[in-house]
């Protein structure tokens, strides 16, 4: 006997099936409404988007800038006076003067450089000629003069001389600022201090 078709509840018509209005996708399959693709952005939202980048680029980069030349600065003198209260402590615990000095780095071994008080390319502390201490170049960007040496007796002061403060500028110049970004102030007893901006010893 041919098979007869499956019942239907009572009262109830069967429905055929559909098609799919907008196509059977995943999505569809669920009875999910299909999703629309994302609307990329337009040119003129694009140029906006630009505009306010280089606004943003324009603020910053100089204060950026700015902040990592202080930065080198702060460094360049704390480098320097951690190297003078050296040349102090080790006098004072030895007994014994110290010279700290601008450095000659093209001598073997390196030795001081007569007369020059370019301090930012590099210095020396020694002892009787062994020298205990080198600091290399500093950035191409500072700039740093005083006394081409200081010496420390054996009980920390400064010998042979007055002491000559240190001055610390960064190139180039702010145009507002016309004195040296930092100083290292010394005294005759051999102390050191760093003092910022326009403050002079």
């Amino acid at each position: 006997m041919p098979a007869k078709p499956l019942a239907t509840p009572l009262g109830q018509r069967a429905n055929k099936a559909r098609p799919c209005p907008q196509g059977c996708g995943s999505a569809g399959a669920y009875g999910a409404p299909n999703m629309r693709a994302q609307r990329g952005l337009t040119l003129a939202e694009l140029m906006v988007v630009v505009s306010i980048a280089a606004i943003l680029l324009g603020i910053g980069i100089p204060n950026f800038r700015s902040m990592v030349e202080q930065n080198r600065a702060t460094n360049a003198a704390n480098q320097l006076q951690s190297s003078l209260q050296f040349a102090r402590s080790t006098a004072i615990a030895q007994a014994q003067a110290v010279t700290i000095c601008v450095a000659d780095f093209t001598t073997t071994p390196v030795s001081c450089r007569p007369n020059i008080s370019r301090w930012h390319e590099g210095w020396i502390v020694h002892q009787n000629l062994v020298v205990l201490r080198e600091q290399r170049p500093l950035h191409r960007s500072i700039t740093l003069t005083g006394s081409p040496q200081l010496r420390y007796s054996s009980t920390g002061t400064l010998t042979g001389q007055t002491p000559n403060d240190f001055a610390l500028s960064i190139i180039p110049p702010d145009p507002d600022q016309t004195d040296p970004d930092r100083w290292i102030c010394m005294s005759l007893s051999g102390s050191s201090r760093i003092f910022q901006g326009d403050v002079s010893c």
